[in-house]
């Protein structure tokens, strides 16, 4: 079984973020490269909900189907060692659903999705709150995610 859900999609590499207390000047490039949308980084996730018999569809249903393991203790546990997998499998779920989506790091270590010009998604922070809190939920959150597209844009225009 391949290690990959879906599509053959090459991964792309996330931009670098400013490091902690330290940040150095490179000048721009001249040639603009797209946005990254699918930098993968949940093989591991991949593994072991496949190791439980389930498909994992990038998609709302697949963070249904992590919701619903984070509701049992046993599954609990172990989601805790995978928030980082988790975060990054919601970012993709997000680059994937909301046209023009895209991630971006602006500290080294914490990649957001920007989902619209002045809406930005901590993703792994979401999981995080999800596996620590419970609430919301990461079908939740992306409902919730979906709800602001167009709310940035100017109206009347």
């Amino acid at each position: 079984m391949p290690d990959r859900d879906e599509t053959e999609e090459p991964l792309q590499s996330l931009p670098p973020g400013m490091a902690r207390r330290y940040a150095e000047y490179k000048p721009a490039t001249d040639e603009p490269s797209p946005p990254p949308t699918n930098v993968g980084g949940y093989d591991e996730l991949l593994h072991y909900v496949r190791g439980k018999g389930i498909a994992l569809p990038r998609s709302r249903e697949g963070l249904a189907v992590i919701d619903a393991l984070s509701e049992d203790p046993e599954a609990k546990k172990d989601l805790t060692g995978l928030t980082v997998a988790i975060g990054m499998f919601y970012g993709d779920v997000l680059t994937h659903a909301i046209p023009g989506a895209h991630w971006e790091v602006v500290e080294e270590g914490s990649p957001v999705v920007r989902i619209s010009r002045n809406t930005s998604v901590s993703v792994i922070h979401v999981a995080q709150r999800r596996i620590d809190v419970g609430l919301p939920t990461l079908a939740m959150n992306y409902d919730h995610a979906l709800d602001h597209i167009g709310r940035d844009e100017p109206q009347g225009m």
